[in-house]
């Protein structure tokens, strides 16, 4: 019996998908970014559980060190 590549969701290539999914990740991080030492959209202290998942996704591609830049830390 054949073994069958399971296709990529919504049609994505895996590439396509990964893009995807670092680009959902650093949004996440940007928009509960701290504004002292609690998350605007949760209230919960600095990390928030949003926060820790999507860095834990990046740290898998390799882009665990992400930050958002000065312009969208600095308008909280």
């Amino acid at each position: 019996m054949a073994s069958h590549a399971r296709p990529a969701p919504i049609g994505l290539s895996a590439a396509q998908l990964r893009n995807r999914m670092i680009l959902s990740a650093r949004r996440i991080i940007s928009e509960h970014w701290p504004r002292v030492d609690r998350c605007r959209v949760c209230g919960c202290g600095w990390p928030c559980p949003p926060t820790v998942y999507a860095y834990e996704y990046l740290a898998s591609v390799g882009q665990g060190d992400w930050a958002p830049p000065e312009h969208v830390r600095g308008q909280r």
